[in-house]
C-alpha cells in the first residue's frame, strides 16, 4: 500500500513566496507585541510558557518521522498556522496544535503564534480542540471518526450539528463512524494506513466479522485496490465466492462441495434474483445513508435490514420514513 505523503514535503511549491514573505512579515510585526494581550488576539509567545497540554487531546498518535517532516519545513518556513491556547495561570494551555507545538520545539522556536481564547470550560475546550482537529487532512479515517464520535457523546451534538460545525455532509460523519464497528484487527490496519478508507467502506458490506478479515488478509497479501476489493466482496455477497472456515477465499462449487468437479450449486435464475437485490441494497444505501441488507426467507417473502448507529440517527430513519408515507399518501 502506497503511504500519505509526509507534511513538509513540497511545501514551498504550494505556498506562493509572496504569502510566505507576507507571513514572516506578519510575523516579526507580531512578536514585538505583547505576549499577554488580551484573549481573543494572536501573539508570539513564548514556548515555554505553554505549561501545559489540552488534557483532552483528541489526536491520539503522533508520527514521529512525519514530526521530523513538519520540523524542517517549520525551521525554514515558521509556522504558518498559530496554534489556539487558553491562560492558565501564569501561563497557556494547549488547546489545539500540539504537533505544530512539537515540532516547533524539535526546531528549535523559542516563541509560536498562537490565539489566544476565552475558553471557559473544558467541554467548551474539548469541542474547539475535536472541530480543529477533524478539519485537518493529516488524521487518518479513524482519529476522523473518533472526533466525531466524541462530539456527539462528550459535547451533545447531534450528527446534524456535527455536520454543520465541520462543514461536511450529514452522511459523510455517517460514513466516517461507520469505520468504528470494524473489527480490532481492521481498524488497526486503517489507523497504521495499511489500507485505505476505500477499502474499509469496502469491508463493511460483509455480514460477518469472518469474511471481513479474510478479505482484509487479500487485501494485504495481494496488495489489492479498492477497486478489486469492491469487485471481491461483490463475489461474496452474490454468492460466487465463499469464505471457507479456513479463512480462505474460494468458488462457491468448491467451498460447498470440497471437490473439484465444478458442479454448480446455484442456477443463472438465483444469480440473476442476487444481483438485483444487491442493486436494490445500494440504492436503499444511498436513500438511507446508512447500511441495508435485503434478505429473502422464500421465493416471495424476506426482509430489509436498515442499520443505525445513535438514537439520533433511528430517529433520523424514523422522519424519513415517515416524510415517504406522507408523500405517498398525496
Amino acid at each position: 500500500m502506497k503511504q500519505g505523503l509526509g507534511l513538509g514535503k513540497g511545501l514551498g511549491a504550494l505556498i506562493p513566496k509572496d504569502l510566505i514573505k507576507q507571513e514572516r512579515n506578519t510575523q516579526q510585526t507580531l512578536s514585538n507585541a505583547d505576549a499577554s494581550q488580551d484573549s481573543g488576539g494572536v501573539a508570539f509567545i513564548d514556548i515555554d510558557r505553554i505549561i501545559s497540554a489540552n488534557p483532552v487531546q483528541p489526536r491520539r498518535e503522533f508520527d514521529e518521522q512525519k514530526l521530523q517532516e513538519l520540523a524542517r519545513s517549520i525551521a525554514i518556513h515558521g509556522v504558518i498556522t498559530p496554534i489556539t491556547v487558553r491562560k492558565h495561570f501564569d501561563g497557556y494551555e494547549l488547546i489545539s496544535g500540539e504537533r505544530r507545538l512539537r515540532a516547533s520545539k524539535m526546531a528549535g522556536l523559542d516563541r509560536i503564534p498562537a490565539y489566544v481564547m476565552e475558553v471557559t470550560s473544558n467541554a467548551n475546550m474539548l469541542e474547539i480542540a475535536l472541530i480543529e482537529n477533524v478539519q485537518r487532512e493529516d488524521l487518518n479515517p479513524l482519529e476522523t471518526a473518533q472526533g466525531y464520535l466524541r462530539l456527539i457523546e462528550e459535547c451533545g451534538l447531534t450528527q446534524e450539528e456535527v455536520a454543520v460545525r465541520v462543514s461536511k455532509d450529514r452522511s459523510t460523519v455517517a460514513n466516517f463512524m461507520r469505520l468504528l464497528k470494524l473489527p480490532a484487527d481492521i481498524q488497526a490496519s486503517l489507523r497504521k494506513r495499511t489500507i485505505s478508507m476505500g477499502h474499509a467502506r469496502a469491508l463493511l458490506a460483509l455480514s460477518t466479522e469472518h469474511s471481513q478479515l479474510a478479505v482484509l488478509r487479500e487485501i494485504i497479501t495481494r496488495d489489492m485496490s479498492v477497486r478489486k476489493t469492491e469487485a471481491l466482496v461483490k463475489d461474496i455477497e452474490l454468492g460466487r465466492k465463499e469464505v471457507a472456515r479456513n479463512g480462505d477465499i474460494v468458488p462457491v462449487a468448491t467451498a460447498s462441495s470440497g471437490s473439484t468437479t465444478g458442479v454448480s450449486t446455484g442456477s443463472s435464475t438465483s444469480s440473476k434474483i442476487s444481483s438485483t437485490l444487491v442493486d436494490i441494497e445500494n440504492s436503499l444505501r444511498h436513500v438511507f445513508g446508512t447500511q441495508v441488507r435485503v434478505k429473502m426467507r422464500s421465493d416471495e417473502q424476506g426482509a430489509i435490514e436498515i442499520e443505525f448507529y445513535s438514537l439520533e440517527e433511528l430517529e433520523r430513519l424514523l422522519d424519513m420514513m415517515a416524510t415517504m408515507e406522507k408523500a405517498g399518501e398525496s
